[in-house]
């Protein structure tokens, strides 16, 4: 999230950097776990194995466990199992925790950033973000941590850069490699690192600081090297994080047992919102409708014609180009202007905003490359929710068998409030049953129409001016006293639209992929979509970011499958 990296590195940043406040343990635990752990261990790698990664990531597991850690553990998994333990761990932390991280197996760089290799086929395109295991320690905030990271190898895929990247100084979060930044060591075979094994030794002695363990590891592998090899470290893990306390009993592991994930199963039978969903676009010429409903149903009853289809309208050179030559007579019908006024095509549905048909310049020359070059596009009207779906509203689908995941609150209560910790797939699920249900075509904003309404005809840094002003919207440093959490709608003055909260409270997912700039963006209103992207972009902010990130051109990314408990949702309508 800055111009180097990415709206989610920023994110890390911002909050390391603004203390972000307690988050409420969830009611129904009376003794929130105050000893965290996760343990990943990957070395059956067919191409490039390591022989004793499996074997030190279960001595460290069990080390933890002996110490009173609540340990999430994975050994040789593909991506899902990694993600799976990760968002396992991440439920399990509570401000205050002690905190410990262990990974062991490949890593690659890729833009800018560390990537963990799964057991995989595909190892580089299902790597996992170092920073999917990092960003919900710094939300957490725990009093101590260490994210102990032994992938400084050399391995096949490496394609540019060698060993890992340094990450950033954050607050209570120390990060260790077992070699300098840039540096690899070579796999020490059926010894193991020894790096890993000093610290094994370490942390068992009983009462060690981790900052004091650390520092005997440093020293050992020094010498042991002949300070060849250097262990690097982010910062000394704070005060107060010690595996062994003195006089700890040393049989928990049936207390505080691993939890051994396999992967989740998939239920591809098709059902009434994906037929909604088809018959919404069956007669779609707009290759973007194809591709959404891919990625909601990659093996639904009509993947092999969406992907005909797709192909198709794609490919069709000059189409846009043709579509604007033709003479007026022969031109398509204009769609039917959405109704002045808010609406609703249920008493619970979502409250609709008409959005007029325009003409604006979208993006920033300000900041970012990612927000590069400024660029003209035209959107034709359409409804936009007045407000974020609610968790009101998001319930009610759960209930009615149309969405099957409810997102925890945090303890901050449900009701009005914007739901939150959800992935682009759970957008898209909750848009196909409001179809279903009321018969009209539901859909995500595209990016274009999402910042056209945002701005609401204003050419300002922020909708209501070009700096920030008190009270205006649910940010860190929007206002006197900080929110912390997204609030139910209303709070802050709408735009001239009469939108609330686009600039701030909950993130907002938008239908188009991620794309580095804005050289070959389309400009007539429609989203940015290819073929299986991963990456899907976000709009507006939330509660947790500074100002900055809430100006109607600011964009961030984040993985279509992964839930962040900032990000949310609008619906968008057809006239």
């Amino acid at each position: 999230m800055v111009a180097s990296m990415d709206w989610l590195r920023s994110l890390v940043l911002a909050v390391a950097l603004v203390t972000l406040a307690a988050i409420p343990a969830l009611p129904q635990e009376a003794t929130p776990p105050t000893r965290v752990a996760l343990v990943i261990a990957n070395g059956a790698y067919p191409d490039a194995a390591l022989a004793q990664a499996s074997t030190q990531g279960r001595a460290v597991a069990a080390a933890l466990r002996e110490g009173g850690f609540d340990v999430v553990a994975m050994e040789n998994g593909p991506r899902a199992d990694m993600r799976q333990a990760i968002a396992q761990f991440a439920g399990k932390l509570r401000p205050g925790a002690a905190v410990v991280v262990f990974y062991s197996g490949h890593a690659v760089q890729q833009r800018d950033r560390d990537f963990l290799v799964p057991i995989s086929p595909n190892p580089v395109q299902d790597a996992v973000d170092l920073d999917e295991v990092i960003d919900p320690l710094i939300i957490a905030k725990p009093s101590s941590a260490l994210v102990l990271i032994d992938a400084s190898r050399d391995n096949p895929w490496q394609a540019r850069g060698k060993g890992l990247r340094a990450t950033e100084r954050l607050e209570t979060v120390a990060v260790m490699f077992t070699a300098a930044p840039g540096k690899t060591v070579a796999d020490s075979g059926p010894r193991g690192n020894r790096a890993v094994e000093e610290w094994l030794k370490a942390i068992r002695t009983p009462g060690l600081e981790m900052a004091a363990a650390v520092e005997r590891v440093r020293d050992a592998v020094a010498k042991a090297s002949g300070r060849s090899q250097q262990i690097w470290l982010s910062s000394a893990p704070p005060k107060g994080l010690v595996v062994t306390p003195i006089g700890q009993p040393v049989a928990m592991a049936q207390a505080n047992r691993a939890v051994i994930l396999s992967p989740p199963s998939s239920d591809t039978s098709p059902d009434a919102f994906e037929l909604a969903f088809w018959e919404s676009i069956r007669n779609s010429e707009n290759a973007s409708e194809y591709r959404a409903y891919l990625d909601s149903y990659p093996n639904g009853r009509f993947s092999a014609l969406a992907r005909a289809r797709e192909q198709l309208y794609r490919g069709r050179p000059g189409a846009a180009a043709a579509s604007a030559a033709r003479p007026p007579a022969a031109a398509t019908p204009a769609p039917p202007a959405p109704k002045t006024g808010p609406i609703r095509d249920c008493s619970d549905c979502p409250e609709l905003t008409a959005i007029p048909p325009g003409s604006f310049q979208m993006g920033s020359n300000d900041l970012y490359e990612f927000e590069k070059p400024i660029h003209p596009v035209t959107v034709r009207g359409f409804y936009l929710g007045t407000r974020e779906v609610n968790f009101e509203e998001w319930d009610r689908c759960v209930n009615e068998g149309g969405c099957n995941y409810r997102p925890d609150d945090r303890g901050l209560g449900r009701g009005k409030r914007p739901v939150t910790d959800l992935h682009w797939n759970d957008a898209n699920a909750y848009l196909a049953w409001l179809s279903t249900k009321t018969g009209k075509r539901y859909r995500l904003p595209s990016e274009s129409e999402w910042e056209y309404a945002a701005r609401a005809g204003t050419t300002t840094t922020y909708p209501w001016g070009q700096t920030v002003e008190k009270d205006r919207a649910n940010c860190l440093g929007c206002n006197d006293q900080p929110r912390r959490s997204a609030v139910t709608s209303g709070q802050y003055p709408p735009n001239a639209f009469g939108l609330y909260d686009m600039a701030g409270n909950a993130a907002e997912w938008v239908a188009d992929c991620w794309s580095e700039n804005y050289r070959a963006a389309p400009r007539d209103g429609s989203a940015h979509v290819l073929p299986g992207c991963r990456e899907r972009v976000l709009r507006g902010g939330s509660f947790n970011n500074d100002p900055r990130y809430l100006r109607s051109a600011a964009r961030f990314k984040y993985e279509a499958d992964v839930r962040f408990y900032t990000n949310g949702f609008r619906v968008a309508r057809e006239p």
